[in-house]
């Protein structure tokens, strides 16, 4: 099912952001839950190069556990205790494994959360995503992006046709038959794309070039948002004034180039059921967690093994909009079968 790129990157965002402020194991694990199905029902056939999720999640829950039972002596639980060495010496509390683990939960959930949106949205309509001023930064991103995947099965085309010949790779000398064809290839693939985008009027613009107005403007607003900046972080609320007025220069420089700029656009992505589903749900889940509701805990989105180990609490309230972020698949399931039964 073709869904907007807008609804996804929104029900991303949220998910993201509820991730870092539900410092929860129980609720990453709901939000990690639901990154998985959304993944599974909406994810694209064709996609390449998926990350094996499972080793990666081992290797990162126990990377974070180590790192913080090695560093971080505090719990009533010790497991055993190290020598006085430095940085690392001292007991080992399952208080400090769990805090490790929770935080590697936390990252794996961000992790999965981004794949997701890999795995569901085209590089190509993400990049049409991008502000009109940015648009050669996007066209250089879609091309840097799919020339891996592409070496990827021109790679595997070499070998089917080497092993045919019967050709094995035993030691260095034998990568030669693989190396150089790649080579050739990647080059022939470059030289199609430049004379496709010669051909198209790539950069031939005469009013793409950026005004000298605008490029002092840019410069002030930068230098004014870096000085803002550090103005807040050292003295506080002086600071903010200077840096929103850097940001709106900024944000004008982006606006008034971006309308300089023609796009075309070929196929329209039209608000479906499910489009509408995945924003909804999102600003639900956003507004349960962020809002200090009378009728949801919110001390339960934070959680704390220190200084003995005990259960994360929950409120349903905070589970139920977490676990309604996986609502669309059920809404986009009801709406493909009201299409079959219309065609």
């Amino acid at each position: 099912m073709n869904t907007n790129a807008k609804a996804w990157l929104f029900w991303i965002g949220a998910a993201a952001v509820l991730t870092m402020l539900a410092r929860n194991p129980f609720y990453a694990l709901i939000i990690l839950s639901t990154s998985l199905l959304m993944m599974t029902a909406f994810g694209r056939q064709d996609r390449e190069g998926v990350l094996p999720l499972g080793r990666l999640a081992m290797v990162i829950l126990l990377i974070s556990a180590t790192y913080n039972a090695l560093f971080v002596h505090v719990g009533e639980t010790v497991i055993f205790t190290l020598p006085a060495w430095p940085l690392i010496g001292g007991p080992v509390t399952v208080e400090a494994i769990m805090e490790g683990a929770s935080n590697g939960l936390t990252l794996l959930t961000l992790l999965v959360v981004f794949v997701a949106l890999g795995a569901i949205v085209p590089m190509s309509e993400l990049t049409r995503l991008m502000p009109a001023a940015f648009r050669d930064l996007g066209l250089v991103l879609l091309i840097a992006v799919n020339y891996v995947p592409e070496t990827r099965r021109h790679l595997g085309r070499i070998r089917d046709a080497q092993a045919i010949r019967g050709h094995e790779v035993r030691g260095l000398r034998d990568w030669r038959p693989l190396v150089v064809p790649l080579l050739v290839g990647g080059l022939e693939r470059a030289m199609r794309l430049s004379e496709t985008m010669v051909a198209r009027g790539f950069g031939s613009a005469s009013d793409e070039a950026s005004r000298p107005g605008e490029q002092l403007l840019l410069v002030l607003g930068l230098l004014a948002a870096v000085a803002g900046w550090f103005i807040v972080v050292w003295q506080g609320g002086p600071g903010w004034l200077l840096l929103l007025l850097g940001l709106m220069a900024m944000v004008a420089v982006v606006v008034t180039r971006g309308k300089r700029v023609k796009r075309t656009s070929y196929r329209s992505q039209p608000w479906q059921l499910t489009d509408v589903s995945l924003v909804a749900t999102a600003v639900l889940a956003l507004l349960v967690v962020v809002l200090p509701w009378p009728f949801v805990d919110g001390s339960t989105l934070s959680w704390t093994p220190y200084p003995i180990l005990t259960l994360p609490s929950l409120d349903w309230f905070v589970v139920l909009a977490l676990a309604g972020l996986a609502l669309p698949v059920l809404v986009a399931a009801v709406d493909g079968t009201r299409e079959q039964r219309s065609d």
